[in-house]
């Protein structure tokens, strides 16, 4: 005979089951609870708009919902909410469901995966709801896991096999990359694919439900295209810092903020945090990533303004490092972009790395006049003050890396530079194009780190052989040429992936943690 239990251990009891009746009828219950085992060591912090998504998320579980779409920042735990605790959630009431679920890249859809998965595994989760259903031991894989219900979860990408799957719940979790997205072709390619290949794979089209959950990285990614071509979705749009609109689903208003600047949840990313971001994203970064609101992509991406300006009557810093970087064009004719370099020299100030632009010209060159010029000018030694003056004498420095783009035009220049042991390495954009390129360079110029010289006959303007150089950038992509353009942000790139600058960082939970390993510079020889 069993001895009668206590009365703290039947306390304990009570609890215990009126806490899973309550996860399993609410969903924010169940994320709260659920927290310490999807992300141990991470405490879990309640806030309003963790409550509003999960509210949206039980109304397409109950069939009120059949299209939503969320932007929100990153790190604010969107993919741990919708991609891996909903479906494990709404498994508990309907384990037939059956969940396609896709992000741009393959790894972070499988990552969510195996999440789900050990969600589903863990002692807290078996303890409570193991006797609903079972995983099929056939279907249990990384990329795709079953239960004996019928139901299951696949990951897949743009592009992947899975895509030939169906589903009940479509959950597409951040369907760009931040780069991919300012290149027209990629993300062009990502709309066709959601058009024609993702919106058909619901079962069932009049029943079953889509999910977008994504932050805004253009005016025309797939946010862009639902809001502006296909309309018909409830928007939930969150962002970082409240910026005075009244928004509203559906389901009444979600937002309860009444400052602007007000931020989202200040207990986990306050003033600090989102500082370090919008340092890190730039402005355009900022207005789309933080405040789900992209602008188009017109002049003024690179914003000139943050050059600082050297003042023409201080002694030039000693530079630690300089970099010609070359955009080729190997023709004399007057119609196309000429060939450019740009200089740029590394030193530190006031205990930071910075970085000066210490020459810039371009010229249209035959390739013999090039290589000549380009062997002539590895010679040049830039910097150097040993007059009379505040501060120590600096010494001057020649070139310690030429850059070439590693494309048709700059590979003949790269090879004979090699050949007179010049020192030039290839940078190879990938699939990034200019405009992508820019944007990968432009937080680094809104950090004030970069500089040009003043002019001396001119006192604050710079020097008039960075004229056309800053004229260029200001104008991008709208400019007649862009060859400046190309030198500078292969240049600031190269250099940040170097290491040069010591650039705010950030982390996230939603974002894989990769293993540490050595630094290797992508673009040594």
């Amino acid at each position: 005979m069993n001895a009668p239990l206590s009365p703290v251990a039947m306390l304990d009891m009570i609890k215990h089951e009126r806490d899973r009746r309550r996860a399993e009828g609410c969903l924010y219950d169940f994320v709260k609870q659920s927290w310490h085992v999807v992300e141990p060591g991470i405490p879990f912090v309640q806030s309003w708009h963790i409550q509003e998504i999960c509210e949206h998320l039980e109304a397409i579980s109950c069939g009120d919902i059949r299209r939503l779409l969320i932007n929100i920042p990153p790190r604010h735990s969107k993919s741990t909410i919708v991609s891996v605790m909903w479906p494990m959630w709404e498994w508990l009431t309907t384990p037939e469901q059956k969940f396609l679920c896709a992000s741009y890249a393959g790894n972070l859809s499988i990552r969510d995966n195996l999440k789900a998965r050990r969600l589903v595994q863990s002692p807290w989760y078996q303890e409570r709801w193991g006797s609903l259903f079972e995983l099929s031991g056939d279907q249990n894989a990384k990329q795709r896991f079953e239960n004996s219900k019928t139901g299951y979860r696949i990951a897949t990408s743009p592009g992947g096999t899975a895509t030939g799957e169906g589903g009940s719940r479509l959950v597409l979790d951040d369907p760009h990359g931040a780069q991919e997205a300012q290149s027209d072709a990629m993300r062009e390619s990502t709309l066709d694919w959601f058009d024609m290949v993702w919106s058909t794979r619901l079962n069932n089209p009049k029943t079953d439900a889509m999910v977008v959950v994504m932050q805004r990285l253009h005016e025309r990614d797939i946010s862009g295209h639902i809001l502006d071509d296909i309309k018909g979705w409830e928007h939930i749009c969150i962002p970082a810092e409240w910026d005075g609109k009244a928004r509203k689903t559906v389901l009444g208003p979600y937002d309860p903020r009444t400052k602007k600047g007000e931020l989202i949840c200040p207990e986990r990313f306050g003033p600090v945090e989102i500082t370090a971001l919008k340092q890190l994203l730039g402005s355009y970064g900022t207005s789309g990533q933080l405040q789900q609101d992209p602008v188009p992509s017109t002049g003024g991406l690179l914003k000139t303004s943050f050059f600082e300006q050297w003042p023409h009557n201080e002694r030039l810093p000693q530079y630690e490092y300089i970099l010609q970087s070359y955009d080729c064009a190997f023709t004399e004719k007057t119609t196309g972009d000429p060939t450019a370099c740009t200089v740029w020299g590394m030193f530190t100030h006031k205990g930071e790395r910075n970085c000066m632009l210490l020459d810039a010209w371009d010229e249209h060159l035959s390739y013999p006049d090039l290589r000549t010029k380009a062997v002539k000018d590895w010679t040049t030694e830039y910097g150097g003050d040993n007059n009379n003056g505040a501060g120590m004498p600096t010494r001057a420095r020649r070139p310690d890396r030429i850059l070439v783009e590693a494309k048709a035009s700059g590979q003949s220049l790269l090879q004979d530079l090699r050949l007179a042991r010049v020192p030039a390495v290839g940078y190879n954009p990938g699939n990034a194009d200019k405009v992508s390129r820019a944007h990968q360079a432009a937080p680094t110029l809104e950090l004030g780190l970069l500089w040009i010289p003043e002019s001396k006959r001119n006192p604050g303007q710079p020097v008039s052989w960075a004229a056309a150089f800053i004229k260029q950038l200001t104008k991008f992509p709208l400019a007649e040429h862009d060859d400046y353009v190309d030198t500078f942000t292969q240049a600031i790139i190269y250099l940040k992936d170097d290491g040069w600058f010591e650039l705010p960082q950030a982390k996230d939970v939603d974002e894989p943690r990769p293993k540490s390993k050595d630094k290797v510079n992508p673009y040594a020889a």
